[in-house]
């Protein structure tokens, strides 16, 4: 390790981490970057809570408004939620077609249907 690492584990072992020098010195390399990773992915959590939890009361505010077409999820705001694919005006046509005449056909005989 180069001098500029050892530097940037005391940084963040003395600030973030918050333990003393003899603390610093009395662990293991591996010990002391377990514990920065399990700080990182502690604070990683914490912020995408926070992350949903502003999504979340963005979306009850514009919805509350009336002033959107559909409704808002927090996902759709943290773009995790991709809106359903639009069926083009053509399709949409056919389709309805295709299926008046599967169920509005001739009414089937009454001796057909014994």
């Amino acid at each position: 390790m180069t001098r500029s690492d050892w530097t940037l584990l005391r940084q963040a072992a003395f600030g973030s981490l918050r333990i003393t020098s003899n603390e610093f010195w009395q662990l293991t390399l591996t010990e002391l970057l377990d514990i920065l990773e399990s700080v990182h992915e502690n604070e990683s959590k914490r912020q995408e809570a926070e992350y949903l939890r502003t999504a979340w009361l963005a979306a009850n505010l514009m919805n509350a408004t009336g002033n959107v077409k559909r409704p808002v999820t927090p996902d759709m705001l943290l773009g995790k939620e991709v809106d359903a694919k639009r069926v083009p005006r053509t399709d949409q046509i056919r389709t309805m077609e295709e299926l008046q005449r599967k169920f509005n056909g001739p009414a089937p005989c009454a001796k057909e249907a014994l």
